[in-house]
């Protein structure tokens, strides 16, 4: 479980974010205690407080968080992956793992909705662009700079499997990605994971929901109709991979 990151909690003035964020982590917590162990949550940062938050995260791991959830245009820059640093080299020490979902950060406030917008236009559009923005970021600086630290990137990093041949020709390498670099399937359906295990395998793809908000069984049939060794690696062996695994880039 993770905040709701678009909603921009983590990019608030650290006075605002702060009450809230302690708010998030005692109600969180509260949740994943009653369910006797099958529910764990990522813990949230101050964006805007010193070293971005990196002590409160650090206590937070030791509380029993399972790791920390990042919007994504906090890390969609040189600049930010450098403002993260604190929170990321946190992370790689205590061999936990970071998730990156859409959602702005304090030095990139969203645009504000327009009217004439659709409804789906949002989660179609610029949730997609965050992403894309961040993982080609962490995939040009982050892999090298923390070999050890396993991401997540939600909503299959806003399409990256589709842009793979893109991320071919304009770097001019065959491709590859680091094993400790994860998609996660919230709201996709079988194009989408046909496309992700084509691009990175099966190894790479965890299962994520937007429960309680979207309804997970056209993924989940989705996932079915794969077969058993897909729906096994994305809903059991890849997410115990990245809560427990400690191994570095291979």
């Amino acid at each position: 479980m993770s905040i709701s990151t678009p909603i921009g909690v983590e990019a608030l003035p650290a006075a605002e974010a702060r009450p809230l964020l302690d708010a998030y982590h005692r109600g969180i917590a509260a949740i994943a205690e009653r369910s006797g162990g099958r529910l764990r949550a990522f813990a949230a940062a101050c964006l805007d407080a010193e070293d971005a938050g990196a002590d409160d995260v650090a206590r937070r791991l030791g509380e029993g968080f399972v790791g920390l959830s990042l919007p994504s245009e906090a890390l969609a820059s040189p600049a930010g992956f450098d403002r993260c640093a604190p929170l990321l080299e946190t992370l790689e020490r205590a061999g936990r793992p970071l998730f990156v979902h859409p959602g702005p950060a304090p030095w990139t406030r969203p645009d504000p909705a327009d009217p004439r917008l659709p409804g789906w236009w949002t989660p179609l559009a610029q949730y997609p662009a965050w992403s894309l923005r961040a993982f080609a970021t962490w995939r040009a600086l982050g892999s090298s700079a923390y070999p050890n630290l396993r991401v997540v990137f939600a909503i299959m990093a806003g399409g990256a499997p589709f842009l793979e041949g893109r991320w071919r020709t304009f770097t001019g390498t065959a491709g590859g990605i680091d094993p400790n670099v994860f998609l996660d399937t919230a709201s996709c359906q079988r194009l989408d994971l046909e496309l992700a295990l084509a691009a990175y395998g099966a190894e790479q793809v965890v299962l994520g929901t937007d429960v309680p908000v979207i309804d997970p069984a056209p993924l989940m049939r989705s996932l079915e109709a794969l077969g058993p060794f897909v729906g096994r690696a994305v809903a059991e062996r890849n997410p115990e991979r990245v809560l427990n695994h400690r191994g570095g880039v291979t």
